[in-house]
């Protein structure tokens, strides 16, 4: 396999990561949109006895989903590199940072998992894990908020003749982030815009994550695109 090509296998990783998860987190456990997080008692223990099986089969997609995101970070600091090479420490600093989001990507999936094992038990039992599940899966916001300044700031002060990405692909990683901030205060709501099934806690960030997936891997198989197209021009040139 040559390099390009192991590239673009990290690339792809980055649509299957937000695939599975959307997948299991929607179509096998249900959870479009959340429970409400003030279900107690017998709501609780109904959200959880619905269908237990397959909310597991989710979780499961979900973990295997939340893993791949590791090598896609990776491909996002191989790709920030192509057009400045000499410059390794934004890189390196965002892909430590995507691999350290990957645990709380992975995490909060398998706490979740754990309460689909055994739905029948008492709500004062599931009360803690379903808690802890939910408020692990959209609260942990830092690094990838963090991830995605240090993306911002490698394109935006990127003055190379040929650079990695456009300039308004710096400026929407500085978005994501900004709308991802929101969700840091789940753990003080159960109603409202910032509890975790809330406009600025839930919607907005899970909508601009997936327009981030979306972003990244269109922009960075552009420049392997670009790349390849520029080799083969000048391979004709000199034949």
């Amino acid at each position: 396999m040559t390099e390009t090509r192991s590239i673009k296998l990290l690339i792809w990783c980055g649509p299957a990561s937000i695939g599975l998860v959307l997948i299991g987190w929607m179509v096998c456990a249900g959870f479009l949109p959340p429970p409400t997080p003030t279900a107690t008692g017998a709501s609780l223990n109904a959200i959880w006895n619905d269908h237990p099986e397959l909310k597991r089969l989710g979780m499961v997609l979900c973990i295997w989903g939340g893993c791949l995101y590791a090598p896609f970070t990776v491909a996002i600091a191989i790709m920030l590199r192509r057009g400045d090479p000499e410059r390794l420490a934004l890189p390196l600093a965002q892909a430590a940072l995507g691999i350290f989001g990957t645990v709380f990507f992975t995490l909060n999936f398998l706490v979740l998992s754990s309460v689909a094992f055994r739905p029948e038990q008492a709500p004062e039992d599931l009360q803690a894990m379903h808690d802890l599940g939910f408020i692990m899966t959209f609260s942990p916001v830092a690094p990838f908020t963090l991830q995605y300044v240090l993306i911002a700031l490698f394109i935006v002060s990127d003055e190379s003749p040929n650079p990695s990405f456009p300039r308004w692909v710096g400026y929407a990683n500085l978005w994501v982030a900004v709308l991802f901030v929101p969700a840091c205060a789940i753990p003080f709501f159960k109603t409202g815009v910032l509890a975790w099934n809330g406009l600025l806690a839930f919607w907005i960030p899970v909508g601009v994550f997936v327009i981030w997936f979306v972003i990244m891997a269109i922009m960075m198989r552009k420049r392997l695109a670009d790349e390849e197209s520029a080799v083969r021009i000048s391979t004709a040139d000199s034949v």
